[in-house]
């Protein structure tokens, strides 16, 4: 059996004292990290996208029957025979044919408003503004 020597047994207990002292030092800890809040994004309402594109909807399907009624007003047209008539005819028919087409144009033209009103179109940050707040005081001029 070896024969443990005072000295190598001393080393051992003071290095290990020496590793639990380094593992649980106190050392002054690092300061936290300063918690900056996300930016919150502005909830803007969609109420204007909603209403051209529901609009616009709504003149698109009102052109259909718009059209049917122009088309049946151009039959009566065709089978008119009584020559004094055939003008108002005429004019009837072509009345409801801008109608429907304009209902049709004035739709589609909501519907692509509504579209880059509500996905496309993003307003702009006011020009110049004030921060104020208990931490920080601050004005941006834009450009």
């Amino acid at each position: 059996m070896q024969h443990v020597r005072p000295a190598g047994l001393l080393r051992a207990a003071i290095a290990s004292l020496l590793i639990l002292e380094a593992a649980c030092a106190h050392a002054p800890a690092a300061s936290a990290f300063e918690v900056v809040p996300r930016a919150r994004e502005v909830h803007r309402s969609h109420r204007a996208a909603w209403v051209c594109a529901i609009a616009g909807a709504g003149l698109v399907a009102a052109s259909f029957p718009l059209a049917a009624t122009a088309n049946d007003r151009y039959g009566e047209y065709l089978s008119e025979t009584a020559p004094d008539a055939i003008p108002g005819r005429w004019n009837a028919a072509v009345h409801a044919d801008r109608v429907a087409s304009g209902s049709l144009l004035a739709g589609e033209a909501l519907l692509v408003a509504g579209t880059w009103l509500r996905f496309i179109h993003r307003p702009d940050p006011p020009r110049v503004a004030l921060d104020l707040g208990p931490t920080r005081c601050a004005l941006s001029c834009r450009f």
